[in-house]
């Protein structure tokens, strides 16, 4: 299969490396809704900085036509709940929380020898809370469909691409978030993550196919991070 960058030199508009991603935010759950005291639902449930506070896996969905896409997916980890995320075996159908970022724009810059370079604009980045989950990789949209929980907000970022495998990395600020109960236990991102996240996320370079007019398609997974308190000095 062809390489982004292969399908860059046929496409001048497709930036080198149609596969990235970004920010994410909603949700609500199976049980019954369960209060926390501010005090204590910040000290249980605060993801101390550096560590993990998802895992995610998801999909590029790219416009070759002028380098417009979307990132969508599904959590597979969710620090602090301890209880699987899905109703079942684990795929992206099955999962209760999901994400979207809004339309993004990839835009190529010059190439530094063999590294393929793009940037990805600013743009926000959202966690949903799906009752019944419906994640369906030939709708995007379906990962978009439940209970907006979080929303993020990235800066410009680079995106680069060396090889078979791209990896793109990021920090966004939480800007919006609502609170959701699952498995008997309320959470609220503003609690979890309350200075936002940091993104390291791996993608393949080999197209697969995509939907309507975000045609082409990429695979990636990802790790995010807590960021720590902002210096006040």
């Amino acid at each position: 299969m062809k390489t982004i960058a292969t399908l860059r030199q046929h496409r001048n508009h497709l930036p080198a490396l149609a596969l990235l991603t970004f920010a994410f935010a909603g949700w609500q759950s199976v049980a019954s809704a369960q209060d926390l005291t501010p005090d204590t639902a910040w000290k249980s449930q605060e993801t101390p900085t550096g560590r993990i506070v998802w895992q995610h896996v998801g999909r590029v969905f790219v416009n070759p036509a002028n380098g417009k896409f979307v990132y969508v997916g599904y959590l597979v980890h969710l620090d602090p709940i301890d209880t699987s995320l899905f109703n079942g075996s684990p795929s992206e159908s099955t999962a209760y929380f999901t994400f979207s970022t809004d339309v993004a724009q990839l835009t190529p810059i010059p190439n530094n020898a063999d590294v393929a370079l793009d940037l990805v604009s600013a743009g926000t980045f959202s966690v949903y809370y799906n009752a019944i989950p419906s994640g369906d990789w030939s709708n995007p949209a379906s990962f978009s469909s439940g209970k907006l929980i979080a929303t993020f907000h990235r800066k410009e970022s680079l995106f680069p691409q060396i090889g078979p495998v791209s990896f793109h990395s990021l920090s966004e600020t939480l800007v919006s978030s609502s609170r959701f109960t699952f498995d008997g236990k309320t959470y609220n991102f503003d609690r979890i993550a309350p200075h936002g996240i940091t993104f390291a996320q791996f993608f393949s370079t080999s197209p697969q196919t995509g939907v309507g007019d975000y045609s082409i398609a990429f695979a990636g997974v990802g790790t995010v991070f807590a960021v720590g308190e902002p210096d006040r000095r």
